[in-house]
């Protein structure tokens, strides 16, 4: 199989509100990357959708993002088409602090 993401995905459990032109629901991440996440959610969406997607990156922290659906198989894939420069430093810090705490509870674990 072709690995076709440009950037690794780390996995977290950030809870999301989805909001498109007829649809909105809640949910949570599944994994996520600066390109892209995927997520679950109550929301209704389809493939090619762009909906707006904001993320509690923790109670303090929440970003928000213009994103369009790739995938829609057991979970929503999607793609980020819009995010301002502040809100993708957020994340990206966000996504380290997510992969370090992996590594650390991995290396404690061993």
């Amino acid at each position: 199989m072709i690995e076709r993401r440009r950037e690794k995905r780390t996995q977290v459990r950030w809870p999301i509100r989805v909001a498109g032109i007829s649809t909105s629901g809640e949910g949570r991440t599944i994994d996520a990357s600066l390109c892209g996440l995927l997520f679950e959610t109550d929301a209704d969406l389809e493939t090619d959708q762009l909906v707006t997607v904001r993320i509690a990156l923790d109670t303090n922290t929440s970003i928000e993002c213009a994103v369009q659906i790739v995938r829609t198989v057991n979970a929503y894939a999607a793609e980020i088409r819009y995010i301002s420069a502040a809100d993708r430093q957020r994340l990206s810090f966000a996504l380290m602090m997510a992969n370090e705490a992996a590594v650390s509870s991995g290396m404690s674990s061993g």
